[in-house]
Order: structure tokens, then C-alpha cells, then sequence
């Protein structure tokens, strides 16, 4: 069995800021802690418990709050991680051995805690990050941005999940360390911890690869405010590993010809942000050039999202690397620290195939509410709620799908406020929605007018305002189209019959009937007046009758 009393000499454990019981620390087993640029740091601490006392009654026990350090081989005593415990795993065995297992998490995964829907708008993405530091208890480390952004909707996302797909786009990191968030552009500046092959570096395995290296990074939207593509470009990453070799991804790449990797379902709507995207992914591409991993002894001042400096490997690979995650492991044999160096990725299968991370889509269609149609720049949009996702956040102004939409054109029926309509997301964004028409339901039945079509064709078409004007059209026997006002108003153009009817609501009508060539107009009174001359002719009998007077005025009146 393990001497614990060797490792606990290396390591220092606090539970709720006091250290552990010396004769709690001989128990221990094992720790291990792993920390990552991108994801919440995690510890285990594994104990022999043959009494069950530490299973029974602690001190480690769910909630408590967990520091845990080291010292370097130099004696600086370095905090490795604060958490909390979130699981308590004992393991009875065979041959009567019990063990503890704890583990937990550093206080990021609160943020994971909570699905979230809520609007922000008018906000930059630095605002995000302090507004949920600040919601979290987290003190905050955030590069301030510049872009500001009218409406962002943070979909049925955990706080940190929603703000490292922000990150991404800009080229953040984002993530946290002990009790503070970090949000700003990785760099690899700066000397960072020194690590020597043959002493404190026990192997060291890097990798280039060409696969993803290209020249140039293409991001191609649309900007709906000017009805035209934008397009971004980046031509020179800024996240290669500063070492000696003398060439970046790209420049090797190019004897293999020139590359481009173009990407078109990013949703950006800006010149600006299509430009800050194409930059975030040629620095993300070009992290991935230089790819390694690594052992150290007795180091635990690695820490994942700082560089660390390593010598005598040579000309060529010794330098300066950025460090994606590390895992301390602490055993009777001592610390070791294994790190892996990726760049902006984040190590995961899914971006080896995908060529990166990718954001949350939505690939079919929702239901939505509407809740605006007073359009500021009057593009015939309306905005939304998702009453199946949350009642407290409304959508970015979306686009209303209309029939032969064009210059001064089309067909403009705007759904009205609380109409249920069908919703789809441009290239799966969720910022990006789109109505495609309105629907019925329960509550919202068709037009009484239309009739079951029995299984076939339907023979009634119709459309109604809300407040009661309406066209009808009927394809069966009938063969007539109907137009009534609300006030009772009609026109009736009817092929069956062949006549066309315009009645007014007070009775008043006009009936143009094709079988017989007649015209018959009713009212109360009939004038007919003409700016210019007026001509009255009959290719056949004339008849004028009045039951009262005839009055015929002019200057001159000739009778032939």
C-alpha cells in the first residue's frame, strides 16, 4: 500500500478555511486536480477509511468548501484550487477495504447550475461578463470590448456556457479561476513558468500539424439594414506558440498551395463583427498548428490559460507555450503534472471533426408569440416570445415572410400582437429568427366561412383582418370571389352567374350582368356629373321617365 504520510508532507488540504486533521491527511490516497482554460477545475481526493469514520462523519462532506496547495520544489506554496464538494463516492471492497472518494469543483460550476432565458440589450460583451460575475459573487478579470450589441438572447443557456459561446466569437477566454472570472484575449506574452527537460520536465511530446493551416480565414453574412453580403477576412493568426521554429502554420501549409477557410453559417450581420469572428477563428486555427503534451515533477505553478517557458529542447521547440489544461496528481511518489497545449481548442473530439467549436443551432422550427410589431426602421418585422422556452425574454426584431416581398412590392399582412406564428433561425441561430406565417390552434380557430373539404381539394379560400374586413374565394360550384368591409361593403365578382355585384351597406348597387350586356345601378338618388362634355347614346330605343318633373337646362338646347 501507498505511504500517505509522503504525500501529505507536499500538500495542504482545508476544509471551510481549516486545515485537515494531521491524522485525517495520513488516510489519503491520492489527489488529483485538473484545471482547464475552458471548463470548471475539478479535484478528487481519494482516503482509506477502514473505521468509516470519514464516511460517517467527515469532515469532508458535501458542500464544504475545499482549498487545496502545494509547494514547488523551491518552497513557494502555490493554491491549486478552490471549490466545493459536489459528490461523495465510498467504495466498500472486497477483503473488508473502504475507501472515500471526494470530489468537487471550483465555484464555476454554479454558473453551469442554471438554464437561463433573458434578453440583454444594448450591451458590449464585456458588460456580459461583469454582470454575471457580479450576479455570481465572482470578482472579475475582463478585457474591456468595443462592439455593442442591440439585442442578444441568451437561449435556455447555463451563464458560463452562453458567455464562452460569446468568447468564442471574439476570441476570448473565458473561464474561472479561484473565486474570479477571467474574460480577455489569451496571449502567450510574458516568460511564464520556466521548465527545464531532464530536471522538472520529465517528457514533452509536441506535434505539428498542417491539417487545418490555411492563409486566409473567410466569414461571409448579410447585412439586412443595407441588402448586401459582408465579408471578413483574417490573414495572420496571432496564437502560434513563440519558439524557434521559423515558420507559422500557414507558411509550410502554402507548399502544399494556398488554403482558405471560408465559413458562411456564422450568422454576423456587421463588416465589423464579420471581421472580429474571421480573426477569433484564424487564432483558434492557429493555435492548432503546434499541439503538445507534457509531464512535469514537483511543479504545481502550472496553471491552465498561462504560458509556460520550456528549455533545452532544442533549437527549434524550446519556448514559450500556452497552456490549455493540467492535471496535478499527488501519489506517495510524488506531484506530477501532466499539461497539454491546444491553443484556443479545447481538446474535445467534436472539434477535431467539426474544426472547432461550434455554437448552439436550431435547425427546425419553434411556435412563437408575437409581442411587437411597431418596427423602428419600419422593415415590416415584429418581435417574439418563446412561451414553451420562458415568458420574461423577447426575440431581436425577426423578419416576417411575405408573398412576392420585393422593391415597393408584395403581399403586406403583418401578424398582430399575440398571434401564434411558426419560427425558423437563420443558419440555426437563435438571434437570427425568422417568421415563416401564422398559425391556428384551439383558441384561435379558422374562419367560420370555410367548410370541411371532405378530403379533397379545398374549395374555399379566404382571408380575414381582425377586425372583420375579408376576401373570400370559392373554387367549388359557387365560382365567385366575395370582398366585405367590415361595415358591410361588398364586391362580388361571380363567374357562375356571370355578373359582377357592388352593394354599399346602406343598400345602394351596382349589377354588371354579362348574360343579357345590363347594367343596373339603385339608390335613393343618381347624378352624374362630368368635368367636360357627356355623351349618352343608345344604339337602339331611349326611354327617360320620371314620375315628377323632367328639367333639362342648357344655353342652347337642340331637338332633332
Amino acid at each position: 500500500m501507498p505511504e500517505p504520510l509522503a504525500l501529505a508532507s507536499q500538500i495542504t488540504i482545508k476544509v471551510d478555511g481549516t486545515e485537515l486533521d494531521p491524522e485525517v491527511m495520513t488516510r489519503l490516497l491520492s489527489v488529483t486536480v485538473d484545471q482547464h482554460a475552458s471548463l470548471p477545475d475539478m479535484f478528487t481526493i481519494r482516503l482509506q477509511d477502514p473505521d468509516l469514520q470519514l464516511i460517517d462523519t467527515g469532515p469532508l462532506d458535501l458542500t464544504k468548501e475545499v482549498e487545496i496547495s502545494a509547494e514547488t520544489a523551491g518552497g513557494e506554496r502555490v493554491v491549486l484550487i478552490k471549490g466545493e464538494v459536489t459528490a461523495l463516492e465510498p467504495e466498500f471492497q472486497e477483503g473488508m477495504i473502504a475507501r472515500l472518494v471526494v470530489r468537487g469543483y471550483d465555484r464555476s460550476h454554479r454558473l453551469f447550475r442554471e438554464m437561463k432565458s433573458r434578453t440583454h440589450v444594448n450591451k458590449k460583451d464585456s458588460d456580459l461578463a461583469q454582470e454575471i460575475a457580479r450576479e455570481a459573487g465572482l470578482r472579475a478579470d475582463i478585457e474591456t470590448t468595443t462592439a455593442v450589441y442591440d439585442h442578444i438572447f441568451q437561449h435556455n443557456q447555463s451563464d458560463l456556457a452562453f458567455l464562452q459561446a460569446r468568447a468564442r466569437r471574439i476570441g476570448f477566454e473565458c473561464y474561472v479561476q479561484e473565486d474570479t472570472l477571467v474574460f480577455r484575449s489569451p496571449s502567450n506574452d510574458g516568460n511564464g513558468v520556466r521548465l527545464t527537460w531532464g530536471r522538472d520536465l520529465l517528457s514533452f511530446t509536441p506535434r505539428m500539424n498542417l491539417a487545418e493551416q490555411v492563409d486566409e480565414v473567410i466569414v461571409r453574412g448579410w447585412d439586412v439594414g443595407r441588402k448586401s453580403a459582408v465579408i471578413g477576412r483574417a490573414q495572420r493568426g496571432g496564437l502560434y506558440p513563440r519558439i524557434g521554429e521559423s515558420k507559422d502554420g500557414a507558411t509550410w501549409a502554402r507548399d502544399f498551395g494556398t488554403g482558405k477557410h471560408v465559413i458562411v453559417d456564422a450568422g454576423v450581420g456587421s463588416q465589423a463583427e464579420a471581421d472580429r469572428l474571421a480573426e477569433a477563428r484564424l487564432n483558434e486555427i492557429s493555435g492548432a498548428f503546434v499541439v503538445a503534451e507534457g509531464v512535469a515533477l514537483r511543479r504545481p505553478d502550472i496553471r491552465a490559460g498561462r504560458a509556460v517557458t520550456l528549455e533545452a529542447l532544442g533549437d527549434r521547440f524550446s519556448g514559450t507555450y500556452l497552456v490549455t489544461s493540467a492535471r496535478h496528481l499527488y501519489t506517495a511518489e510524488g506531484l506530477r503534472t501532466h499539461f497539454s497545449v491546444r491553443g484556443l481548442r479545447w481538446g474535445q473530439l467534436s472539434e477535431a471533426l467539426s474544426g472547432g467549436a461550434r455554437e448552439p443551432r436550431y435547425g427546425g422550427v419553434v411556435i412563437g408569440i408575437v409581442t411587437n410589431t411597431d418596427d423602428p426602421q419600419h422593415w415590416g418585422r415584429v418581435k417574439l416570445k418563446f412561451p414553451w422556452m420562458t415568458d420574461d425574454a423577447e426575440s431581436a426584431w425577426a423578419r416576417v415572410l411575405g408573398i412576392g416581398a420585393g422593391p415597393d412590392a408584395g403581399l403586406y399582412v403583418l401578424p398582430e400582437v399575440g398571434d401564434e406564428v411558426l419560427v425558423a433561425f437563420e443558419h440555426g441561430g437563435f438571434g437570427q429568427p425568422v417568421v415563416l406565417g401564422g398559425l391556428w390552434n384551439g383558441q384561435d380557430a379558422p374562419p367560420p366561412e370555410v367548410p370541411s373539404s371532405g378530403n379533397e381539394r379545398p374549395l374555399v379560400r379566404t382571408w380575414h383582418s381582425r377586425t372583420g374586413h375579408r376576401i373570400t374565394m370559392y373554387d367549388d360550384a359557387d365560382n365567385k370571389v366575395e370582398i366585405i368591409t367590415q361595415g358591410g361593403h361588398q364586391i362580388i365578382l361571380d363567374d357562375a352567374n356571370r355578373e359582377i355585384t357592388i352593394t354599399s351597406s346602406g343598400g345602394l348597387k351596382i349589377t354588371m350582368e354579362d348574360s343579357g350586356g345590363k347594367i343596373t345601378v339603385e339608390g335613393n338618388e343618381l347624378q352624374i356629373k362630368a368635368n367636360g362634355s357627356l355623351k349618352i347614346e343608345a344604339g337602339a330605343n331611349m326611354d327617360i321617365q320620371a314620375s315628377g318633373q323632367v328639367n333639362i337646362k342648357g344655353a342652347m338646347i337642340n331637338l332633332n
